[in-house]
């Protein structure tokens, strides 16, 4: 009878992982061996490979393109064995919500995603996680590293990939197959105290760790509030969202002018102007105050995202980019912003 082969990283070490990205600031972290985790995550490439196929991506050709890498992360990582998983919330609490006020229609300031405040997930999440990486490797592993012969050096330390948006990875599938939340009605991955405004890091790992998937129930229930909610209608069914009717990819995603489809849905989009919060601001788990980490730094709301009509309005696109430079806002271009403004502006005009 075959012995079970042994994790290549030893539960102390794996512990030990864990603690050091808690330590820099995510207070939720899971991982799972591939191998393991093989047939459930089955289950979500195809449902991926689906949703492609139904055109649903709208004009995101780059997820048609990595739809083969997506399914198989080794593709991304041809040594990985092992998925991580590591979120952190990003909910400003306020006193005053301009997001909550859009669902009944009263507002009049221009309306960003709220994952738009604070720095740039994409360059600061990684930097986060290379510095707990790094201390987890030189903390665990410097005495096998001494041990070892010089040409093998290498091969005694762990290796990784960090992906944080940016990789041909499934996020959130992946956070949901370690235990990290469920996908909610509205596709996004929720946590039962967090709620759903959370940034996902995934690190693939060269290193077995003998861990199998941990799934959450799905909470949702019978609650469709999300889908009720959402001003566009941009849901075919639960958990099937529909891109190229959703005021997140039409102000973020979609390049140039829009087309007579989209221009039909504009005066749905409110003064949305790069994304949109609907169908969160409306779940019951994201209406609890909670507790950014000190490690997600704070930022004026007003520093990228501009409140004044006219300024918007008259800026030119050195100003544009000089100004959104530290956040994600600088991921759009200069002439969509200003035809997301634009629309924005005519829905308020319609309103007043």
């Amino acid at each position: 009878m075959p012995t079970e082969k042994k994790p290549d990283l030893s539960a102390s070490e794996i512990e030990a992982l864990l603690a050091e990205i808690r330590a820099v600031g995510f207070p939720l972290v899971g991982v799972v061996d591939l191998d393991l985790a093989e047939a459930v995550f089955a289950e979500h490439s195809a449902y991926y490979a689906e949703w492609i196929a139904a055109g649903y991506q709208g004009d995101m050709g780059y997820l048609v393109r990595g739809a083969e890498r997506r399914g198989n992360p080794r593709l991304v990582f041809p040594t990985a064995k092992s998925v991580l998983v590591a979120a952190i919330p990003y909910r400003r609490n306020r006193d005053s919500d301009p997001d909550s006020k859009s669902l009944s229609g009263l507002n009049t300031e221009p309306q960003y995603a709220r994952y738009l405040e604070g720095p740039d997930y994409h360059t600061h999440l990684p930097e986060l996680l290379k510095t707990a990486l790094e201390k987890w490797k030189a903390e665990n592993f410097a005495s096998t590293c001494k041990k070892s012969a010089p040409t093998l050096e290498a091969a005694a330390l762990p290796h990784w990939k960090i992906c944080v948006d940016t990789s041909a990875v499934l996020e959130k599938s992946w956070a949901a197959i370690t235990g990290i939340g469920w996908i909610g009605k509205n596709t996004l991955l929720i946590h039962p105290q967090l709620g759903s405004y959370l940034f996902l890091a995934v690190v693939l790992l060269d290193q077995s760790t003998g861990r199998a998937p941990v799934l959450l129930p799905n909470y949702c229930g019978n609650c469709t509030r999300c889908l009720t909610a959402c001003p566009t209608a941009a849901f075919a069914g639960p958990g099937l969202l529909d891109s190229r009717k959703c005021i997140s990819y039409l102000t973020l995603e979609k390049r140039g002018p829009w087309s007579p489809e989209t221009e039909s849905l504009s005066p749905l989009m409110g003064t949305w102007i790069a994304g949109c919060d609907v169908c969160q601001e409306v779940c019951p788990y994201n209406s609890k105050p909670i507790k950014l980490p000190e490690t997600w730094p704070a930022a004026a709301r007003d520093s990228a995202l501009v409140s004044d009509w006219n300024v918007l309005s008259a800026e030119d696109e050195t100003t544009y980019r000089e100004r959104s430079k530290p956040s994600a806002l600088s991921r759009i271009k200069y002439s969509d912003m200003q035809r997301n403004i634009q629309n924005a502006k005519a829905n308020l005009d319609r309103k007043i």
